[in-house]
């Protein structure tokens, strides 16, 4: 059973003025090049299906969540007909950010730059200064999809590439059977979530000495650690000797504890080579909220597990991984296809070009722009000059 999937938006792709050249070593630069992490933008981040949320996540339409993913701005949001949607969180009229939130509510998201706003399903409904121009439209202006879909256990998967196609759906039976056998449905309910900054290249989640790509959860380290730290206080409720987990590559994993409702999604973003960002959401099967004790011990985890990547990343920093690395057939393939292209392929980007009515109203708010400035520097002056004349 296919999961249900939105329309994607279809468009040609722009041709980098940058010729491809002879590709540094992947293998030297595997945990430190910036070469490789550009290269992973394009050849995994832009093109792969990547769980991004859950489903109850979002309870009410307006419910939002916007995010990087390597750099790339992402809005999730539930639609009044209660479908949830992906677009690029970048407004069409100046590229600015449409949601400024980590997490929000609202039918409507208005860019703060000149006001433009989009309703749930990205359309473009309220456009000041470009109203009464004759020929623009603004159905040609609504917010960049991305290709999302939710499994049947709830999870929603998004794809940035622009020319996909719809038969290319993410493979969900290990997870729709996973979370059969721990409850986990569309009727979970989130409790809450929190961002913890951390220090490590974003394959370190998935690394061993062998492959560069693996397990990761629990670790030993974690576990002693955390195991430490709750020696001294009354025990939580969550067993992580029992933990089971499943990993949604490339960044998501999820963790479940036996004897309790409580469930986890941990989403590593990458940031830059060197850096990434870890989201945790806590769900439970159940309506019970989260014990202050399980919420202390799921932040210690967390905070344990970041300092293991770290310490990890510093080990794996000067190794090699081997060819059997399952990250490292899909930059090969990439680079294969921009040779043959003579061009590097960007396959998240849309294309973007303006009609005559909107480069005509896009004049005027320049030249609007213009007089604002040259109204406030002669304010400023006023100011000034004003000043000089008082004695303080």
């Amino acid at each position: 059973m296919a999961p249900f999937t939105e329309t994607p938006i279809f468009s040609s792709k722009r041709r980098s003025p940058f010729q491809v050249s002879k590709e540094p070593d992947l293998l030297d630069g595997w945990w430190t090049s910036d070469y490789v992490f550009s290269l992973e933008r394009r050849a995994i981040f832009s093109k792969v299906w990547v769980c991004i949320s859950h489903r109850s996540r979002f309870t009410k339409p307006g419910d939002y969540i916007s995010t990087k993913l390597a750099g790339f701005p992402i809005l999730v949001i539930l639609g009044k007909d209660h479908i949830v949607r992906a677009f690029h969180n970048v407004c069409r009229h100046r590229a600015y950010t449409v949601a400024k939130k980590e997490a929000g509510s609202s039918l409507i998201l208005g860019c703060r730059y000149h006001g433009w706003s989009y309703d749930t399903k990205g359309n473009l409904v309220k456009a000041p200064q470009f109203d009464g121009i004759e020929g623009f439209n603004k159905a040609e202006n609504s917010l960049f999809q991305i290709r999302a879909c939710k499994d049947r256990a709830g999870f929603i998967h998004i794809n940035l590439d622009a020319a996909g196609h719809l038969e290319h759906a993410p493979d969900c039976d290990d997870t729709v059977r996973f979370s059969a056998e721990h409850g986990i449905s569309t009727d979970s309910t989130w409790l809450m979530g929190w961002y913890v900054d951390s220090g490590f290249n974003w394959k370190t989640a998935g690394a061993n000495d062998r492959t560069g790509i693996g397990t990761n959860l629990p670790t030993a380290n974690t576990t002693n650690m955390v195991d430490s730290i709750f020696s001294l206080f009354r025990r939580p409720r969550l067993d992580l000797g029992s933990t089971q987990t499943l990993q949604l590559t490339p960044i998501t994993t999820v963790l479940v504890f036996p004897k309790s409702p409580i469930w986890v999604m941990l989403t590593t973003l990458p940031v830059s080579i060197e850096k990434c960002a870890i989201r945790c959401d806590v769900f439970s099967t159940t309506k019970e909220a989260l014990d202050r004790r399980d919420e202390q011990f799921l932040r210690a985890l967390l905070d344990s597990r970041v300092q293991d990547l770290e310490e990890r990343y510093s080990a794996l920093k000067g190794s090699t991984p081997t060819e059997d690395s399952s990250v490292l057939p899909l930059l090969k393939a990439h680079l294969k296809l921009e040779r043959l292209a003579g061009t590097k392929i960007f396959p998240e980007r849309r294309d973007d070009s303006r009609s005559t009515s909107f480069c005509r109203a896009e004049k005027v708010c320049r030249e609007l722009d213009l007089m604002a400035k040259a109204e406030k520097s002669m304010d400023m002056v006023r100011v000034d000059s004003l000043r000089g004349d008082m004695e303080w």
